[in-house]
């Protein structure tokens, strides 16, 4: 009995007392206090994994910054080393960004901290082309008929075309970079290393990187008669031979922080420097933006000055009030008037004016042919301008836009109002033999301008078909003509240079007034701009279209270009035409004259045209 009992004991204080329990819960602690040192180990692994990825990534990237413009090109010498530098086979084109050099073995990204508006050197280097090397290369037989193409005269290292922008990662904001050969010997030969640099100037809080393409090698961008037009397009990246990129640091107290732009000056002028901004972030930032043309859902704004709302009706009665520009006259003054004198481009120009901006701005009307590109084919009821039709006379006023009154001298129609402004437009092909017997020398002679009202503005367009159709010194001989013929019969009026439209991106071929190419049209420009500058002297002022274009990303300026004669669409000439005013009506202020009934209308006409998103 006694045994049986100690047994059973014994069984229980084995199977179902508290020892057990205790059991259980030293090994949950012993369980827990291994997951926590497991825990903790993990963290001071993650932590190292952590600091080693910070230190690898800071060995990536060095950070610059110097005071001033110590990155312009001024202060960053090139290196004469890249002149006689060995590139092999490569003959990929290079960009240096800041003074970097080409045989740089450390390849760290770089990060220029830059203050806003200060100059960046940028610079690109193209390796000879090697002959019967593919794409690029050229066989014997191009050899030869390629050795005929030069670069234009008073410009002998321009070799080599391209497109250089400085792209904003956030904005989206594009800054073309305008690239001059660099001052060195080896430029003047064909086969040598050729280098170029640039200046660019950023003026919004963002990270921009530098991309580009050379268009032409060996001069074939100038196709100088007789001189072939390429019969190739075929653009080559441009790879950046050390990574960098250039922070922009807008403080606020920076005249160019977007809560200061308010108080920047007006424009006064029509062709300073600008860029495309997001018009909603724009307005979200606090730029005076309201009532401003938009195209693709961006504005333009100028750098360091400010662009107004100023509507077409508020121009007109600016012209009427303020007569900007026009000299002293004794006794009654007659309706302000402007002498133009242009091809297409002001045509579609004076469309927008002389509807008051109604001009393909329905909905759906950007997508037309004649508001998207040609519209020499389109029934305009306001005024001829096309075919036969060389000179109008076009009256206008704030309510009811402008219609021609007299065209090619006879009586076309009798005004139904008093007129704020007259026109008289004379249409023209440039300077070119393109004009035939409509030779713009005749309607330039006294007795043709005694049959309009004298000047008080005169505004001349130039260049585009010029560069298309006239060989650069011809193109000289006539600017000569042209500016005595101008200085002999408007003495003392101001005169407003038109610049040549952009383009860009395609081959400039086909028929004569299509062969168009970005370098040509803007070194014919700027020889006219220095040389009005230097004839008229204050009284010269420049109304600077392409670069408008040229800011536009470049897939925007890709298709802005695609038109084949040359022409922007209606909307970016409404962006144009804004400009203009602004220049012409900077200080005055046209709130008082405005009607709300004005208003409402403008407004309602401004807002028809559907926009859509840069891409």
């Amino acid at each position: 009995m006694a045994s049986n009992e100690g047994l059973g004991k014994t069984i229980g204080s084995f199977g179902g007392g508290r020892a057990p329990v205790r059991l259980r819960r030293r090994q949950q602690m012993m369980l827990l206090l291994v997951m926590a040192a497991l825990l903790t180990a993990t963290w001071y692994i993650a932590a190292g994994l952590r600091r080693v990825y910070q230190e690898n990534r800071a060995a990536e990237t060095v950070t610059m910054h110097r005071p001033g413009d110590s990155y312009s090109c001024a202060e960053t010498q090139i290196d004469p080393a890249v002149f006689t530098h060995d590139f092999g086979n490569r003959t990929q084109p290079l960009a240096l960004v800041a003074g970097a050099r080409i045989d740089e073995q450390d390849k760290k990204v770089r990060i220029l901290r830059v203050e806003a508006g200060r100059a960046v050197c940028i610079r690109v280097v193209v390796p000879p082309a090697i002959p019967g090397n593919g794409a690029i290369g050229l066989d014997d037989k191009a050899s030869a008929v390629v050795e005929r193409h030069q670069p234009l005269a008073g410009h002998p290292g321009l070799w080599d075309s391209m497109m250089v922008d400085a792209v904003g990662a956030s904005t989206g904001i594009s800054v073309p970079v305008t690239m001059a050969a660099a001052p060195h010997m080896h430029m003047a030969e064909r086969r040598a290393v050729h280098v170029y640099e640039g200046e660019v100037r950023l003026y919004d809080a963002d990270v921009f990187a530098i991309s580009g393409v050379v268009e032409f090698r060996d001069a074939q961008w100038n196709y100088e008669p007789p001189t072939p037009v390429p019969t190739r397009y075929a653009p080559e990246p441009i790879h950046v031979a050390v990574p960098t990129v250039i922070r922009v640091a807008v403080p606020p107290e920076s005249r160019f922080h977007p809560r200061n732009h308010r108080a920047l000056p007006a424009c006064t002028r029509a062709d300073e420097p600008g860029r495309w901004v997001a018009a909603d972030a724009a307005a979200a930032d606090g730029r005076d933006v309201i009532g401003l043309p938009t195209y693709r859902g961006r504005v333009w704004l100028p750098f360091e000055c400010r662009l107004r709302e100023l509507s077409n009706s508020e121009f007109l009665r600016c012209l009427d009030s303020e007569r900007p520009h026009a000299p002293q006259r004794g006794g009654k003054a007659e309706a302000y008037t402007i002498h133009w004198f242009g091809d297409t481009g002001t045509r579609r120009a004076l469309k927008k004016i002389t509807s008051l901006g109604e001009w393909c701005s329905s909905n759906g009307a950007q997508h037309r042919q004649h508001c998207r590109c040609d519209d020499s084919g389109e029934i305009f009821p306001r005024f001829t301008g096309q075919n036969a039709v060389r000179d109008s006379l076009i009256e206008l006023n704030d309510e009811d836009g402008g219609w021609s009154v007299r065209e090619n001298g006879r009586v076309r129609r009798l005004a139904p109002f008093a007129p704020l402004a007259r026109i008289y437009y004379h249409r023209w092909e440039g300077l070119s033999a393109y004009n035939g017997a409509a030779d713009w020398r005749q309607a330039l002679q006294p007795a043709a301008l005694r049959a309009y009202p004298s000047a008080d503005l005169v505004i001349v367009g130039l260049g585009t078909l010029d560069a298309a159709l006239t060989p650069f010194l011809e193109y000289t001989q006539q600017l000569d003509d042209l500016v005595a013929l101008l200085k002999a019969n408007y003495p003392g009026r101001h005169v407003i240079l038109r610049s040549p439209q952009y383009a860009c991106c395609r081959l400039p071929a086909g028929a004569p007034l299509r062969r168009v190419q970005k370098d040509r049209n803007r070194l014919y420009g700027e020889y006219a701009a220095r040389l009005f500058a230097l004839r008229f002297g204050r009284l010269a002022h420049s109304w600077d279209v392409s670069q408008i274009a040229e800011a536009l990303p470049l897939a925007v300026r890709r298709e802005v270009s695609a038109c084949a004669v040359s022409n922007v669409p209606a909307a970016l000439v409404e962006v144009e035409n804004h400009v203009l005013a602004n220049s012409l009506c900077a200080n005055v202020d046209p709130m008082p004259l405005y009607s709300g009934a004005h208003r409402a209308a403008d407004s309602a006409r401004a807002g028809g045209a559907s926009v859509q998103e840069l891409p």
